[in-house]
């Protein structure tokens, strides 16, 4: 694999501390030459799930072979894993606690490695900054060229989160929601795909919370004022939205919540 020249950078680290900045600043020492590009740190803390779609949505917009390191670990310092993804997009650092989920059961995974190779870390690593000690000069490394294989041991058991597929039971489609953006729209794990291949030639009722929407808009704009509806949102995914205002608050769900749909 040829050497990479953009890292990504995906955490709930937020900006008011230095994290995300000695992160950078890691990086760039071992790799001056490399591009590094925040996609968030805004990910609500330990909020897996939600850094997990952030990851998902944005890292096909890049090009082939980036390298994205993501970052939501509240199991610091504690047995979970540290991972490097190899796929046919480009390559994944950071814990095994399913903030890959996605890259893991999409197409294109070729293996998964775990990070024992302590010549590419920081010396004596902290056991609260794994960012900083491990994932950044680890993903800063595979800039450079250094393969994969040669971070650590092949691994066929990594974590996926048990919200991060849907589950279909003849007519119904039972998902969850997994991140509820700024807007209070409730994004659920149900892609674009899935629901096409579900409801076919059949319209569709979803329900959240005892709240029931029949529509699926193609925007926000087709919906009536104090609308509850349902729409494919910039994530690729099915959205719960209520017309200029916010679903959480119409309906009180939560991260976790199911969304059940049946063909009608």
């Amino acid at each position: 694999m040829a050497a990479h020249s953009i890292i990504t950078l995906t955490t709930d680290f937020g900006l008011d501390d230095i994290c995300v900045g000695v992160m950078k600043g890691v990086i760039l020492s071992i790799n001056p030459g490399c591009t590094i590009v925040d996609i968030t740190h805004g990910v609500e803390p330990q909020d897996i799930a939600a850094g997990a779609l952030a990851l998902e949505s944005a890292c096909q917009y890049f090009p082939q072979g980036a390298i994205h390191v993501a970052i939501v670990d509240p199991g610091v310092g504690g047995g979970r894993r540290p991972l490097v993804l190899e796929t046919n997009k480009g390559l994944f650092v950071g814990p095994d606690n399913g903030i890959f989920s996605f890259a893991l059961q999409g197409p294109g995974l070729k293996a998964v490695y775990e990070l024992t190779a302590k010549n590419y870390f920081l010396p004596d690593p902290s056991s609260t900054f794994h960012g900083r000690d491990i994932f950044a000069p680890a993903a800063a490394h595979l800039s450079k060229g250094v393969q994969p294989e040669q971070l650590g041991r092949k691994i066929d058991n990594p974590i996926i989160l048990p919200s991060a597929m849907p589950e279909i039971h003849g007519d119904i489609l039972e998902g969850r929601i997994i991140h509820i953006d700024r807007f209070g729209n409730l994004i659920s794990n149900v892609s674009r795909d899935m629901l096409q291949e579900f409801v076919r030639e059949s319209k569709m009722r979803a329900e959240v919370k005892g709240a029931t929407m029949t529509k699926l808009m193609p925007s926000y704009a087709a919906a009536q004022e104090g609308e509850l509806f349902c729409i494919i949102g910039s994530t690729g995914r099915l959205e719960v939205s209520l017309k200029n205002s916010s679903a959480v608050k119409r309906i009180g769900a939560s991260r976790g919540d199911s969304i059940v749909l049946k063909k009608v």
